[in-house]
């Protein structure tokens, strides 16, 4: 039996929540503790809130297809390690100069949420956790809902915009205008792979090993930024 979409007021609110986070803990409340409770509330927002409809939706694409596996894990390391080393090409290029010069404002935001002190474990928790959660929610949830609604190459669309609408939040809290936006596009494009993949593989293993090769990345920028290393 084929089961009905969830309608748009429930779906709405997952595409919005996050980007309405961001703007309380990084923007309207970015010191203390209203903006360190604000990150875990969306945290477990993202969580909590697919739960709520699983028992109507299923959870159907939570795993990869029957035979998908062992291709989807090749796919998320050879995406995971493109995407890497074009983040790390852009490192070495004019831009990266830029991304150094907002070293000061990183280690700032990071001291104000309470982060630098425990980087490791932290760093640990956004490449192998929070990447999970952000595939589950953004690809299974989200994209798996809007394409029971729209069109497929909007429903692409519609869930990168989304995903990539609290990164840009963030990004514009340390780089210019022009590269807060230019990254916000990279998170977009990598979005669009990473629902491409779910849609090619029929569940989250392969986005989600992508995923945590790209945070990790990241997360070791950060760490440079921050130690000055």
């Amino acid at each position: 039996m084929t089961r009905p979409p969830l309608p748009w007021k429930a779906v709405v609110p997952a595409m919005v929540v996050p980007l309405l986070g961001s703007l309380i803990y990084f923007v309207w409340f970015p010191h203390g503790g209203v903006g360190q409770t604000a990150y875990t509330a969306t945290k477990l927002f993202t969580l909590v809130y697919p739960f709520l409809f699983l028992r109507r939706i299923g959870t159907k694409g939570l795993r990869p297809e029957r035979g998908t596996k062992g291709s989807s894990v090749a796919w998320g390391i050879g995406s995971g390690l493109a995407i890497c080393a074009a983040g790390a090409l852009l490192m070495l290029s004019p831009l990266g100069a830029v991304v150094r010069d907002s070293a000061s404002a990183v280690t700032s935001r990071a001291e104000s949420l309470g982060f630098i002190k425990h980087y490791l474990l932290f760093s640990v928790f956004i490449c192998v956790f929070h990447s999970g959660l952000e595939e589950f929610y953004w690809r299974w949830f989200v994209y798996g809902q809007l394409r029971e609604k729209v069109k497929p190459v909007l429903a692409h669309v519609l869930a990168a915009v989304s995903f990539a609408a609290h990164h840009l939040v963030v990004t514009l809290q340390f780089f210019p205008t022009g590269l807060a936006v230019f990254l916000a596009l990279c998170v977009a494009v990598g979005g669009l792979i990473w629902s491409w993949m779910y849609e090619k593989h029929g569940g989250l293993l392969g986005c989600w090993v992508s995923h945590l090769c790209v945070d990790a990345l990241l997360m070791g920028i950060g760490y440079q930024l921050i130690t000055g290393g």
